[in-house]
């Protein structure tokens, strides 16, 4: 039996080992830390179902991070997440299903667990380097491992069989190179104003209570760590080198009626990435899209748009100025209002130095009217701390020979994509070597697939051919010269998971569902087991069904309608025809400020500051205008109102002497199907969602009429319609 070294007990070398042993291979797995789950291994040293996790090296991620990723997506083909899991899980929930997973498939009895041993070197041995990747080694000794007990600081070699490489794409902190040696330098008792930090320290907005943060980056962590950490700082500043379409979890697309027999569609809320990761052709999508013209660029700069609408416009972040290039995007529920609403303040350009009296440089590039880029300078002053998010390198000089690495091209630089792969898992080279979740993207189904394939050649099941090698290695030179490069270097990933899919699969019976235009890419339907695949179709079809029946309609239009507006209401008196004007402004704010209580206050402070709850504030609407009662009697007027979503209504509550008192209206939105929808949702002029309510108020009966027209994510107009009928009132205001 061939053995195999797993270096990393992350997801990639989890799953890694669970396809070796299926393919009849022994796995040995190295892991730093005293547990599995990498990066998802929650920050606190408390214990986790009875596993402690120590200080995790890998560990990434903050308390109250959620996946920017659904549970669809996020999960290995044949492992089902509990049916209470959220739709987007926790840290601790990840972790969980990682821990579960290792406990169901990687047995004593089938591997071997070498925790607290950190690899330093891997090194091809002579009898295998002639060996092509397309044929099983028969040596049982093609590589040599070394690595460092950290329990007793000893070294240890062995050597294997076959090697796997599961360290991940995100290993190592990325710093730039100006503050890398001002880093090193700083310890306790020489700490500089600044403090600086990378986001895979950040833990808690708490301990940044009353502090000014600048946040440097424009990647899904930064934004998403400017947002939390705005609950404590006193002053947010994101600095942002380039412009990402910053999309929601949750966003309305159109889907055609589940309940309906006909063509008909209606508006449909989904995870974003079941709405963005779905077939743009039928399968097999292959070859993968791997380079990207102007033309498609605009193409998809476009349809971001039309998902966002003009909130992201009208912010100070702006929109992306060239749609030339290849779009990025940032998913983030809190951000982009936060920006809209002065929370987190915007610069845009890049930091280039940080002065001895801490003062940030920002160089900001412009424009010219000769159409020349000329590089202008700002600063930013009183900054308390700088975190970066500034991405990871995969360290592999660290652990790779310097023969392996020459063979592989590396490159430490490249953040991109720093070696030559193919299909990002192979080398001809280098028999029997084979990495997995080298990979930037939507990863699980990726990296699962990846593991198929690098078990499958090691066992000898899969036989691959020299060209199909060497073209996916002239694949991958092309990704990494690319100019300008994509987000992710395989961003079709439709196209990905189809080409592994049918290198896996020679029968090319997997997916056996989702296989046409329109059809969600998800992982579980790449694998055999129809049962599995038959109730994640059925999990699917049922998250359509909830993202139409109106319950999830109410926080999307809560949050399309943040912001400030202009108002006019007419009141018609319907016995006299005598007619009414309300008209000013109306703002509505999600962060406003409560002074926080001994009962109230989550964060355990009773020192009276304000506080903001990002995530549970309802949203505060303020009304001020003139009552007009005739073209000479003009009055003041102000009301408030709060507005929450609770379960699948709208709550609107009464607001008085600045304290909520009682409920007002709770509105239903009733899903409305037409064959139209498509076209309005794609178009400029929007779509309209519409929710009813009837209050009774003592002795008068209130039936409201709350309509939002929506383009994307934002509204352009809303309609508010009450009739109010009762003993002495009988009017009509819209």
């Amino acid at each position: 039996m061939l053995e195999v070294a797993v270096i990393g007990a992350g997801t990639s070398g989890l799953v890694a080992a669970r396809h070796l042993i299926h393919a009849g291979l022994r796995p040995t797995i190295f892991e730093a830390a005293r547990t599995v789950g990498g990066a998802w291994t929650p920050s606190s040293s408390s214990n986790v179902n009875g596993h402690s996790t120590g200080n995790h090296p890998a560990s990434k991620m903050w308390n109250g991070m959620s996946t920017n990723l659904s549970k669809y997506t996020c999960r290995f083909s044949d492992w089902p997440w509990p049916e209470d899991a959220s739709t987007f899980p926790s840290v601790e929930e990840m972790h969980d299903y990682l821990q579960s997973y290792s406990d169901a498939f990687l047995t004593t009895s089938s591997c071997n667990f070498q925790l607290e041993c950190k690899v330093f070197n891997v090194e091809q041995l002579e009898s295998s380097s002639s060996q092509i990747v397309g044929q099983q080694q028969d040596a049982n000794t093609n590589y040599k491992v070394e690595w460092t007990d950290l329990n007793t600081q000893t070294t240890h070699s062995r050597d294997f069989g076959g090697v796997v490489v599961a360290t991940g794409f995100f290993h190592t902190p990325r710093w730039p190179s100006f503050l890398k040696n001002r880093r090193d330098c700083e310890d306790d008792e020489n700490k500089k104003k600044p403090q600086l930090m990378h986001s895979s320290e950040y833990r808690n907005h708490r301990l940044f209570r009353g502090k000014n943060v600048a946040v440097i980056g424009s990647s899904f962590s930064a934004l998403e760590i400017a947002a939390d950490i705005s609950r404590s700082a006193a002053r947010v500043v994101n600095v942002s080198p380039s412009i990402p379409w910053v999309l929601p979890r949750w966003i309305p697309t159109v889907q055609p009626l589940q309940s309906a027999s006909t063509d008909s569609a209606t508006v449909t809320i989904l995870p974003a990435d079941l709405s963005l990761y779905q077939r743009k052709q039928p399968y097999p999508n292959i070859p993968e899209t791997t380079s990207l013209t102007p033309e498609s660029c605009r193409k998809r700069h476009q349809y971001l748009q039309s998902l966002v609408g003009h909130k992201q416009r009208q912010s100070p972040l702006g929109e992306p100025t060239n749609w030339e290039e290849p779009p990025f995007v940032a998913i983030s529920d809190e951000y982009l209002d936060l920006v809209r609403e002065g929370k987190v303040e915007v610069v845009h350009g890049r930091l280039v130095g940080v002065d001895e009296d801490g003062t940030l440089q920002i160089s900001d590039i412009e424009t010219t009217g000769s159409d020349k880029p000329q590089s202008h300078c700002s600063v930013l002053s009183d900054i308390d701390t700088v975190l970066l998010g500034t991405g990871y390198t995969s360290q592999l000089h660290d652990v790779l020979s310097p023969d392996i690495l020459s063979k592989l091209a590396y490159d430490p630089d490249d953040s991109f994509s720093p070696m030559t792969l193919a299909w990002d898992t192979l080398h001809p080279s280098l028999p029997n070597l084979a990495f997995c979740g080298m990979y930037r993207g939507p990863y699980m189904g990726i990296m699962e697939l990846q593991a198929r394939l690098a078990a499958g050649v090691m066992s000898g099941s899969l036989s691959l051919e020299e060209e199909q090698l060497q073209s996916a290695m002239t694949t991958s030179q092309t990704i990494r010269s690319s100019t300008p490069r994509a987000q992710f270097p395989h961003f079709d990933y439709p196209g990905f998971m189809d080409t592994l899919s049918q290198l896996c699969y020679l029968r090319g019976d997997c997916p056996k569902y989702n296989r046409d235009v329109g059809d969600v890419v998800v992982p579980t339907l790449y694998q055999p087991d129809e049962e599995l695949s038959q109730k994640c179709q059925s999990e699917i079809q049922q998250e359509i069904k909830h993202g139409q029946d109106g319950r999830r309609m109410p926080k999307v239009v809560l949050q399309s309608i943040l912001g400030k507006w202009s108002f006019d209401r007419h009141i018609v008196h319907l016995q006299t025809g005598k007619v009414e004007r309300v008209y000013g402004t109306v703002n509505y704010s999600k962060y406003w400020e409560r002074s926080s209580t001994d009962d109230d206050d989550d964060d355990g402070n009773a020192d009276g500051i304000f506080s903001l709850d990002t995530k549970d504030n309802p949203v505060l609407y303020r009304e001020d205008g003139l009552y007009e009662l005739s073209p000479t009697q003009k009055f003041e007027v102000f009301r408030e109102y709060e507005y929450e979503c609770k379960n699948d209504s709208l709550e609107i509550y009464f607001v008085e002497g600045g304290k909520r008192t009682y409920l007002f209206l709770s509105l239903k939105f009733v899903p409305e199907a037409t064959s139209s929808v498509h076209q309005s949702l794609n178009g400029d002029d929007g779509y309209w969602v519409k929710a009813t309510s009837d209050h009774l108020c003592i002795k008068d009966l209130y039936s409201a009429t709350f309509r939002v027209k929506l383009n994307g994510l934002s509204a352009s107009e809303v309609i508010i319609k009450y009739r109010v009928k009762g003993p002495s009132k009988d009017y009509e205001s819209t």
